[in-house]
């Protein structure tokens, strides 16, 4: 008897393996995830070949339109789905932020980061500190829900605490 795992689905995606590769600062750009999707594990069915998420972008910068920012999140034109992580710790800033994004057509997929404890994050009150404040929580995925729409699937990161 063999076990399989149960398929991932993203929205409309159907992914496998049930895998998301998290963004790593300075790696998951496009050439990496390119070689990812060469080498990975091969598709059964329709599904695609794990999902890779680009880049961990603050919303208030990419909301402001930071040209740096604007560089990090560029997508190759045959990729897809185009998969952002976003953070930060205002509602309206993230739903502004995915308002654009996804009315430029820029993403297929985001990803709203509430695990990283890395202080340059959590200090700000973003990361793993949103989840502290429950009411912050809330609004921040309405507003990003509402922004995203229904054919833009918004998924979280999320971990236990802010410690171990």
């Amino acid at each position: 008897m063999s076990a399989t795992a149960p398929e991932l689905r993203i929205g409309p995606f159907a992914v496998w393996p049930p895998v998301v590769l998290a963004p790593m600062a300075g790696v998951t750009n496009a050439p990496f995830r390119q070689l990812c999707r060469a080498y990975g594990p091969a598709p059964r069915g329709a599904a695609l070949p794990g999902v890779y998420v680009y880049q961990l972008v603050m919303a208030a910068a990419l909301a402001h339109g930071n040209a740096k920012t604007e560089r990090m999140i560029r997508f190759s034109p045959d990729e897809r789905p185009r998969s952002l992580q976003l953070y930060g710790s205002d509602p309206a800033v993230i739903g502004g932020a995915i308002a654009r994004l996804v009315g430029d057509g820029r993403v297929d997929h985001v990803d709203l980061n509430f695990g990283c404890p890395a202080r340059k994050v959590t200090r700000r009150g973003g990361g793993a500190a949103v989840p502290l404040k429950r009411g912050l929580l809330r609004n921040i995925l309405r507003a990003a829900v509402r922004a995203a729409g229904p054919s833009v699937p918004v998924t979280i990161k999320f971990r236990k605490g802010v410690n171990h």
